[in-house]
């Protein structure tokens, strides 16, 4: 079964997305640790928005969770093979 969530602005993210990387773009700056158009790891997804896991530029080790309500996701889209870390 695919089920999938719906954002805020009506598109649909798959659930066999967890897990994977994806290209987020906000519509503000929310935080330094997201690299610009560098992919980030989807963890979960709800009628709330979505939770990355983000691995800081300036320590590949440490990575750290964030939350972005669907108000600040401007688009949200699987990571292509040659932009994946």
């Amino acid at each position: 079964m695919n089920r999938e969530k719906t954002g805020a602005s009506g598109g649909k993210i798959p659930e066999a997305w967890i897990g994977q990387q994806v290209m987020l773009e906000t519509t503000e700056s929310l935080s330094s640790d997201l690299r610009a158009a560098a992919p980030v790891y989807l963890e979960d997804v709800n009628e709330r928005g979505v939770v990355m896991l983000v691995t800081r530029h300036h320590d590949q080790s440490q990575s750290s969770r964030y939350f972005y309500p669907w108000s600040v996701v401007g688009w949200i889209r699987l990571a292509e093979e040659d932009e994946r870390a």
